[in-house]
């Protein structure tokens, strides 16, 4: 492995697209601790981190025979695992909100066996749909800056960079909006709206409270 190590980065790449497995390996090994450092350094969860260096290389496994080639093998696998943590990571800011809902549950109060967090967890990719059907219900402006602060992950400060508008009138939307689907919830027969409730109540828990004014 360590002679492999010394080959250049031309070469393994080309070694990975030609299925060649000790080359693949030879490539992981040699950046994934600059994988590693590059992402501690974009947020400290080590183990969404190490979890996408995996994922990009199964990717690149998996993909090897259809990847484009890389001009640059170093700058290809860093902008591809930046790319990647940041999906990944909004993910689970999105699987967490959905998370605690369903751990608000009355009735959820023992430890569920494999089979029931696997009907679970599709239970809570349903939930996520039905939610975003409401929300494409909505107004325009509010939909969009709901989309960009709770499905995109962006901060009060770049959702005001890349739309122009006011920090009290961002707030003010996303609070009107999400009061409406609140009030819509509540008066609702919609399958799982009490759930769609929660999940709501617990997204306006992080709308300022200045916008409430």
């Amino acid at each position: 492995l360590l002679r492999l190590l010394m080959i250049n980065d031309d070469t393994l790449w080309l070694g990975l697209k030609q299925g060649d497995k000790e080359m693949f390996l030879a490539l992981y090994k040699k950046y994934y601790h600059t994988l590693l450092f590059i992402g501690l350094k974009e947020m400290k969860d080590a183990q969404l981190v190490k979890d996408t260096i995996q994922q990009l290389f199964l990717y690149l496994w998996e993909k090897r025979e259809t990847i484009q080639e890389a001009n640059n093998v170093k700058s290809y696998l860093v902008t591809s695992f930046l790319r990647k943590l940041t999906a990944d990571w909004k993910k689970s800011k999105q699987a967490g909100v959905l998370q605690v809902v369903w751990n608000s549950h009355p009735d959820e109060d023992q430890q569920p066996n494999p089979e029931e967090k696997l009907i679970r967890k599709d239970e809570q990719s349903h939930l996520f749909k039905l939610l975003m059907d409401r929300i494409n219900e909505l107004p325009n402006r509010q939909k969009e800056l709901i989309v960009l602060k709770f499905y995109e992950g962006l901060t009060y400060e770049e959702i005001v960079q890349r739309t122009g508008l006011s920090h009290r009138t961002v707030y003010n939307k996303i609070h009107e909006g999400l009061k409406k689907l609140k009030l819509d919830m509540a008066a609702s027969q919609y399958p799982r709206s009490a759930a769609l409730l929660m999940l709501i109540t617990v997204l306006a828990a992080a709308v300022p409270i200045a916008a409430a004014k």
